[in-house]
């Protein structure tokens, strides 16, 4: 049982925790955060009982400061520019003022004035804005430039310089316009900046604090839409400023907007003192001729009457919509790329902005969010995993298009590994050029098998690495994004989906597209095979049998069912192919010679090697001539195959249609000895040949050895027996010669120890000389 937690508040150091059990240390982690947490709320009610004095105590400061550092700068311009005639002139011209020495036409002089005032304004909007300087500002006398146009378009006679001063604020508006639209659609707008841009907004149009919010939702709405125009790299750009657009809004819709709305209600605008300290402006000296209505005019911003719960939802709708419009053309944006580091490097950059602002945003649904950019990415990984697994189709349409065109080009055969080429091949660096052409004539890769080998080998090295991705995503500490965040539920947690199901999922659909990839490449192979034709069959089916070999040596095992063999239907029908072509090249077995008697002398010829034979009665020890020149020619024809080709299945293929070749070929034999014309049975006529000095002399009969004859064709049976024994055992227990080896052993009738030794004898030889015939020996 774990010790009592100790008090937090008698830790000294954050090492005195780490003495007690972890469970121990959890409980006063949880203990610390329930008191920060109920230290945060004490701290937001005693701060929040003051907040607006305090606010409005700084905001009255920082104007203080303002206002010295404006007063200082006219003071040092007035210090450096001083003229003291123009002084002194400006004052009597005040005191006539004063004194009531006016002019008589003051209707012609107001008009100067006010005039002469809107020119000011004009150019003094034009200085600012080049300028960059405050839009609530450019606001402000665009207000009264509009107010003081309104009121000389009234006079009887206008002149034609004011229509040049309305198409130049006409101009001026529209530029002050786009500068609030480009700075409300910066990502990099702070929220007074934003206050600020939208005062001037309800200055230059006249709008509600609502209808401004509406217009700075819409400019964030477009320009979010228009991220995905220019590249899809800048997705998470679009989201970044979907998710400061809902921050911003929740400053909106708080009492910071309604505040500085509020204070321009407050005064008339020519009151403002940032107006009237305008240089060029000269408000104070031609202030005193404009009319009253634009002297007095204080504007009016109809302000939301939205409590907090209504903004909230105001928001959240606006959210709905926005990531609605953000999801669908993420979605239109992705479904053109085909890169998946490049996609997942998006989901990684994307997922970690939006964990990152979790608990502070307000949003419809946080979750949903989650959710949603989880769907849309995995859905694109998935259609990426599948198209490139499917461009394993290349591999099988290549291999068709070789098989299509073997007549139309030569085909170089791989060569051998004792050619003499191989002597003078380059040996620098490391031998690697040697080594290479070593293994690709081991393995029988010539040119077609190379072509096609090098598409293969990019696929697999395209599938490991995509592989691999998948399984760095379960590695990513999401968590770590997470802390400082307050994450609306507590019971939701993140690391599983992100770090478990989106993995699994990822790996599912590549598992199903590789094994879909591998079905398709078996049916092209199959196509390939039926499309081989009578010519050049063997050469055909040589070249696929060493593509399938290969492909089968590099599968990846791990996307495959463990009882997937690859193209188990048509590697048979190819073994056989090739197990025929060879036999058939080997040429027949003649296992007696064509003539069995002497022409000259008449006698049964004797075996081959009767003189070897050993035992009493004596008994063959060594298969005959013809049939050791027969496995031999056997053997060469399959290395001129390809050695490569001879795998236990297609050994085991060759030995099933040299089974038939050899039955036949001992049976035809047994008849021939068994003839009814054989030397045994047969009286001969033949005579000996007369000797040269008498050719007149009548030739005399030979005298018929019966006895001679008898044993000699007694003997060819034994060999034959030794030959099929030793044949037998050259096929295999699975292709036993079971039929014939009877009926030689019956055909020659030896005794039962005969037939003992014989068979230890056949097996022996063929232990000692089966590496003769390596292609051919057990493996």
């Amino acid at each position: 049982m774990a010790p009592e937690a100790p008090d937090p508040q008698s830790l000294k150091s954050w090492h005195d925790a780490f003495q007690y059990p972890i469970p121990t240390v959890r409980r006063v982690e949880q203990e610390l955060r329930r008191d920060i947490a109920s230290n945060k709320e004490k701290l937001r009610a005693l701060v929040g009982m003051r907040y607006r004095d305090l606010v409005g105590t700084a905001e009255t400061i920082v104007a203080m400061n303002r206002d010295i550092q404006d007063v200082e700068t006219v003071l040092a311009d007035v210090g450096r520019r001083c003229n003291p005639r123009l002084v002194e002139r400006k004052h009597v011209h005040g005191r006539q003022i004063k004194c009531g020495d006016v002019e008589k036409d003051a209707d012609k002089h107001a008009f100067g004035a006010q005039l002469a005032l809107l020119h000011r304004c004009t150019t003094s909007i034009t200085r600012l804005l080049r300028r960059r300087a405050s839009l609530l500002l450019i606001s402000k006398i665009l207000v009264v430039s509009r107010l003081l146009h309104k009121t000389l378009s009234q006079h009887e006679s206008v002149p034609p310089f004011l229509d040049d001063l309305r198409n130049q604020l006409a101009s001026l508006r529209r530029t002050l316009l786009k500068r609030i639209e480009k700075r409300l659609a910066s990502t990099g707008a702070t929220e007074d900046n934003i206050i600020e841009s939208l005062a001037a907004y309800c200055l230059a149009t006249s709008s509600s604090s609502d209808d401004a919010i509406h217009h700075f939702h819409q400019v964030r709405l477009d320009v979010i839409a228009s991220q995905f125009d220019l590249s899809r790299e800048n997705i998470p750009k679009a989201l970044q400023l979907f998710v400061r657009t809902l921050q911003a809004s929740k400053v909106l819709r708080h009492r910071q907007f309604s505040d500085v709305l509020s204070k321009l209600k407050a005064r008339p605008i020519l009151a403002d003192p940032e107006i009237r300290s305008l240089d060029g402006l000269e408000v104070e000296v031609l202030g005193r001729w404009v009319a009253p209505d634009v002297k007095n005019f204080t504007p009016w911003i109809k302000l939301s009457e939205l409590n907090r719960t209504d903004g909230v939802d105001s928001i959240k709708d606006w959210s709905l919509q926005a990531f609605e419009k953000f999801a669908e053309g993420c979605e239109k944006d992705l479904a053109h790329s085909n890169d998946f580091s490049e996609l997942l490097s998006l989901r990684t950059a994307t997922i970690e902005l939006w964990l990152s602002s979790w608990g502070s945003t307000i949003i419809h649904g946080s979750l949903d969010v989650l959710e949603r950019l989880r769907k849309i990415f995995n859905d694109q990984l998935s259609r990426i995993l599948k198209v490139q697994a499917l461009s394993l189709e290349e591999v099988g349409g290549r291999a068709c298009s070789i098989v299509l065109d073997w007549e139309k080009k030569e085909h170089e055969s791989v060569g051998s590994l004792w050619d003499g080429d191989l002597i003078v091949a380059e040996y620098s660096n490391g031998a690697q050029t040697f080594k290479q052409t070593v293994a690709d004539r081991l393995l029988g890769r010539d040119e077609d098998v190379s072509t096609v080998l090098v598409t293969y080998k990019a696929w697999l090295t395209s599938i490991q690495e995509v592989n691999e991705s998948i399984v760095s995503l379960r590695r990513m500490r999401w968590t770590d994004i997470l802390v400082g965040g307050e994450v609306e539920d507590e019971d939701i947690d993140i690391t599983p989906r992100l770090n478990e199901d989106d993995p699994r999922l990822l790996s599912d659909a590549l598992h199903s597209a590789v094994r879909e990839s591998f079905n398709n490449l078996q049916t092209s192979f199959s196509s390939a095979f039926k499309s081989f034709g009578s010519s050049h069959s063997s050469e055909k089916a040589t070249f696929l049998l060493r593509l399938i070999r290969l492909v089968r040596r590099d599968i990846p095992a791990r996307f495959v069912a463990a009882d997937f063999v690859f193209s188990s239907d048509i590697v048979p029908e190819l073994q056989k192919l090739l197990a025929s072509e060879a036999v058939a090249k080997a040429g027949s077995l003649k296992m007696l010679p064509s003539s069995k008697t002497h022409p000259q002398t008449g006698k049964a010829k004797m075996v081959p090697g009767r003189s070897l034979w050993e035992g009493n009665p004596a008994v063959p020890v060594q298969p005959s001539a013809s049939t050791f020149k027969f496995l031999r020619r056997l053997t060469s024809t399959m290395d001129t195959c390809g050695s490569d080709l001879w795998d236990p299945s297609t050994v085991q293929a060759l030995k099933q249609a040299l089974k038939k070749e050899l039955e036949t070929a001992i049976a035809s034999s047994l008849d021939d000895l068994e003839s009814p014309d054989s030397p045994s049975k047969a009286e001969t006529n033949d005579e000996e040949p007369a000797t040269k000095g008498d050719k007149d002399q009548e030739k005399k009969p030979v005298e018929y050895n019966a006895e001679s004859q008898v044993e000699a064709l007694r003997d060819w049976k034994m060999q034959l027996f030794f030959d099929s024994l030793y044949l037998s055992r050259m096929l295999g227990e699975q292709y036993q010669l079971a039929d014939v080896v009877a009926r030689a052993q019956k055909s020659a009738d030896p005794s039962a120890e005969a037939v003992e030794t014989i068979r230890q004898s056949a097996n022996e030889y063929w232990a000692r000389t089966e590496l003769l015939f390596g292609l051919l020996a057990e493996h």
